[in-house]
């Protein structure tokens, strides 16, 4: 396979596990970042379940992960980083999530990556261009800092933004450095994750960064555009939200909303084990595609929420509840 798979899992173990053997058993190399929040009683039984397909199921050095913190980015670089030094010859590399489920084959999902060898598949807009947030938290979130947990310490991190703004306090950028913007998810180059991985800059590129709100939309997002030599700017995993921001749940019946998207993956927090992968199936490459934002005020980046050039992706790749 010319391409091979990050994964990041938090919960539903058993759909990520089905998830995890999918890849696998396609012939991808799949690297898995298990969030350190998990009890390591548990993350060694999970981890033992792959223990026959070891050769191609690695896990990497864990950290802990929560919303618009910088753990998902440093979850990210140690599975990438594994990744590229267990298998150097990979063409691309795919990062998906435990609940990002399969809706076309993984061999044609091969297939379209080898016809373009060079491009990097990244939602990466710069900040003018995304209309994603109301009250102002779009430029702001790489000039402030954010060093307290929205969901957790929510009182601390409004009062801390609310001071920076009296303060008038703005960050300096590292140099050379412009914010983009995008869908976490994405397919990039062996050669521009690699460059990325390697940055001389990385060490202050990452120490910014770790206090920039929701970094991991804009880390890979910002540092393709420094690297890549050709980038789609384009997801090929779709993510639909609800208006308060919260994933959607995709049963069977929503056939004819998934149809109209050229993607290869839904990445979607599932009710685990509701359903089975199947080992096959049709469907014409996609022609476009990208995330799809359905959330309040957020109406998407570029051609996020637009139906594929290519037409409806045909016979879908899932079991019930499993896109």
């Amino acid at each position: 396979m010319s391409f091979g798979v990050v994964i990041l899992v938090h919960t539903a173990l058993g759909r990520a596990a089905q998830v995890i053997r999918h890849w696998a058993q396609a012939g991808c190399p799949v690297v898995v970042h298990v969030d350190a929040a998990m009890r390591p009683a548990r993350y060694q039984r999970f981890r033992a379940g792959f223990d026959d397909i070891a050769d191609r199921v690695l896990f990497c050095d864990r950290h802990r992960c929560e919303w618009g913190g910088w753990g998902i980015v440093a979850a990210t670089q140690s599975g990438a980083s594994l990744l590229l030094d267990r298998f150097p010859d990979l063409g691309h590399v795919y990062l998906a999530s435990g609940s990002c489920v399969p809706l076309r084959p993984v061999a044609e999902l091969g297939a379209y990556l080898a016809a373009r060898p060079g491009t990097d598949f990244i939602e990466s807009a710069r900040v003018s261009q995304v209309p994603w947030t109301v009250g102002g938290l779009s430029e702001e979130r790489f000039t402030l800092r954010f060093p307290f947990s929205w969901k957790r310490q929510r009182w601390l991190f409004d009062r801390h933004v609310a001071l920076q703004r009296r303060l008038r306090v703005r960050r300096r950028l590292p140099s050379g450095l412009e914010p983009h913007m995008g869908s976490q998810w994405w397919c990039l180059t062996a050669a521009t994750l690699r460059a990325i991985l390697t940055d001389p800059q990385r060490p202050a590129l990452d120490r910014y960064f770790a206090r920039v709100w929701i970094p991991d939309e804009s880390y890979f997002q910002s540092l393709a555009r420094r690297w890549s030599a050709r980038i789609e700017s384009r997801s090929l995993t779709m993510c639909k939200f609800d208006f308060q921001g919260k994933p959607h749940l995709f049963y069977n019946d929503h056939l004819p909303l998934l149809a109209p998207f050229g993607v290869f993956r839904g990445a979607q927090d599932l009710a685990a084990g509701r359903g089975d992968l199947c080992a096959d199936g049709g469907g014409r490459p996609p022609g476009g595609g990208g995330r799809a934002r359905a959330r309040a005020h957020r109406p998407g980046l570029c051609r996020g929420d637009r139906a594929a050039g290519a037409g409806p992706v045909g016979a879908l790749h899932a079991g019930p509840d499993a896109a």
